[in-house]
């Protein structure tokens, strides 16, 4: 009797965000996912299910016909399976479910229209699993998803080479694990470590199940050496091809075996995902438990939730948030391009960070807020103020829409603009990332790279790691309010040694609407060389077409002399090319803009720098400027100090 094969179920995911470089995605073709095909189309008897997002596609299409019409014809004579999933590759559950069903089903038009093919799997962005999306995916017409094993360990499921169904609502949908083992085996190690792993599995009667990154074939550090020039990619097709294996599809697979039996699992991702998410403090503790829990028991141990990048980067929620009131606006009122722009602005890739994730990358955020801007431009104007709780904390903001900028209030957090809106450009100038530090900013020992994934790899940081690791103590939102000692200087600022006279920062400020303004006011005392005062700081913001002015009102409520310095905090995202210094103002936007205030204050300006950690190793970002107009100024007696500043275009 003829044993039988071990069937090997492969599955390439290749993803690259909206609004990446150019050049990064002529890379990725030329040195990874062209030549992967090339190398598969000479091994016919292999199937491979493939996976490329929205925007891989719609370079593709355009960009490089070479590949397109390689995938045409491995789809044409079913080598290849291709998979549908949301087409901008956003985390399906944190998007509303309209835009979950219109995100799909734009993937599915494009596969039906172009490869005359309709999916039966998704993709999962970063596998990013809730229950309810059984009922989503279901309902788009999707039989089948792809999940890491640590999803099914958290659900007590031990074997992993079967799939498995679940359901929501009673929508039924089938469910296969990636085995992890295989994911780091794979391009990782030699065929021969891979052969004794896959006759294990052989022995316990189960598949073989991977599904991984695509990038790992020739784009993550090293790998294009390896799995090209050393050739270990065509050893691997050479291995599975003539060795005591059956590659399937994904369908087919389903087709062939039924479901081992029904789970119920809880939200997750893969594990490094739900480690990421967690605060440096509280990682370490994880890390010790985990070490510390016995093989039996790691269902009851486990990370964050992908939901908490929201609670651990304000610039993440904002974002988000953001995302979600444009989608309301554009599904009650928006036509098909304003839906386009929403949806390309839901791409993953900038609303989490981790070894890749792209929060901490400027013009990965940058692109996802100007989509968002010009959907949003196609909306009908909004009139006067709005109060919404915008960034759903339960206080509300207060919102405009003028015939250049957008503005978003938070009296909550010492009165500040959290947003401030370019129309002409469809940029968020205030996007930018506070300084915070992260559990990889530790020092870590050094470890050699053979042979290691990339979730392995330790970094060294670069020698001036020392003074990029300055975290902030506030939020670096725009219009903030410090007090100082008049003798502060820039440097005592920019190192965080400047002293806070009084209580301002972060602190809630009362507010009053008016048809054309909002007055933000606080009281608090001062101390100044032992005098104690108290000092109303009073602005009103005033949004007038084609700029913003702010006007200060500053008065003493003490009889106490007080010689202070005044500063108005605001932070830009400004590449430095984008801002000068003149003798009198700012200019923005290569000159687009101009940021002035009367009486003639004494601008401070620094960049704000990053340190992070990406598959390169550790990268220092520029995120942004941040610029303060001081005064100094001498109060007593019910006295004030009054000032105005202006954001206001040029018309260059």
């Amino acid at each position: 009797m003829t044993e039988e094969k071990l069937i090997f179920l492969l599955a390439v995911h290749n993803h690259q965000p909206v609004g990446n470089f150019a050049s990064v995605f002529k890379k990725a073709f030329d040195d990874c996912y062209r030549p992967f095909f090339e190398l598969l189309e000479k091994h016919p008897d292999l199937k491979v299910t493939v996976h490329f997002s929205g925007p891989l596609w719609e370079y593709m299409r355009v960009k490089d016909r070479a590949c397109w019409d390689l995938m045409q014809e491995l789809t044409r004579r079913k080598q290849v399976e291709l998979l549908g999933g949301g087409f901008y590759e956003p985390i399906l559950s944190v998007i509303p479910e309209e835009d979950r069903q219109g995100q799909l089903a734009l993937m599915t038009q494009f596969l039906q229209s172009e490869f005359g093919v309709r999916p039966r799997g998704a993709w999962l962005a970063e596998r990013v699993w809730e229950p309810c999306l059984s009922k989503t995916l279901a309902e788009a017409g999707i039989a089948y998803t792809l999940l890491d094993e640590e999803h099914f360990h958290y659900g007590g499921i031990s074997d992993i080479h079967d799939p498995y169904i679940t359901e929501d609502a009673g929508r039924a949908l089938h469910l296969f694990p990636i085995d992890k083992k295989l994911r780091y085996l794979v391009p990782f190690r030699e065929l021969e470590e891979l052969g004794i792993y896959l006759d294990s599995i052989k022995r316990t009667g189960g598949m073989a199940i991977l599904g991984d990154d695509g990038e790992k074939f020739g784009l993550w550090p090293g790998t294009k050496a390896w799995v090209y020039g050393q050739g270990w990619l065509a050893r691997f097709l050479d291995f599975l091809e003539n060795g005591d294996f059956q590659t399937l599809t994904y369908s087919e697979a389903l087709d062939s075996h039924p479901a081992r039996g029904r789970v119920y699992l809880p939200p997750a991702s893969y594990e490094e995902m739900m480690e990421w998410v967690l605060e440096p403090e509280d990682l370490e503790i994880f890390q010790g438990i985990k070490a510390q829990t016995p093989a039996n028991a790691r269902r009851f141990i486990r990370g964050g939730f992908f939901r908490d990048f929201f609670v651990k980067y304000p610039e993440s929620n904002h974002l988000h948030k953001k995302m979600l009131i444009v989608s309301r606006r554009v599904n009650e009122e928006g036509d098909a391009e304003a839906r386009k722009e929403l949806y390309k602005g839901q791409g993953n890739d900038p609303y989490w960070h981790g070894i890749f994730g792209g929060l901490y990358l400027p013009h990965l955020r940058e692109d996802a807020y100007s989509h968002l801007l010009r959907a949003e431009s196609r909306l009908p104007a909004l009139t006067g103020w709005e109060k919404l709780d915008f960034d759903l904390d339960g206080r509300e903001e207060i919102l405009h829409q003028a015939e250049s900028f957008g503005l978003v209030l938070k009296p909550s957090l010492g009165g500040s603009i959290i947003e401030v809106d370019y129309y002409p450009l469809a940029r968020n100038l205030t996007d930018v990332l506070s300084r915070r530090r992260e559990s990889y900013h530790i020092e870590q020992s050094k470890k050699t790279a053979e042979g290691k994934s990339i979730h392995e790899l330790a970094k060294e940081p670069p020698p001036q790691a020392e003074r990029l690791l300055r975290f902030d103590r506030y939020r670096r939102a725009s219009c903030l309010d410090h007090l100082f000692h008049p003798a502060t200087t820039r440097e005592h600022f920019e190192n965080r040694d400047a002293r806070e006279l009084g209580d301002f920062i972060g602190q809630p400020y009362d507010y009053r609407i008016e048809p054309a303004s909002v007055s933000l006011s606080r009281t608090s005392d001062v101390l100044v060389n032992g005098e104690r005062g108290f000092l109303l700081v009073r602005k009103v913001i005033v949004p007038r077409g084609q700029e913003i002015l702010i006007q200060y009102a500053i008065e003493s409520c003490s009889e106490n002399v007080l010689d202070l310095a005044f500063a108005c905090e605001w932070n830009f995202y400004q590449i430095p090319e984008e801002f000068r210094l003149e003798d009198e103002a700012v200019s923005l936007c290569s000159g687009k803009l101009r940021f002035e205030a009367q009486p003639r204050p004494e601008f401070w300006h620094f960049p704000l720098q990053t340190l992070s950690q990406s598959e390169e190793g550790y990268d220092i970002i520029h995120q942004g400027i941040c610029l303060l107009a001081k005064w100094k100024i001498s109060l007593s007696g019910g006295s004030v100090f009054s000032a105005e500043i202006r954001l206001r275009e040029t018309g260059r």
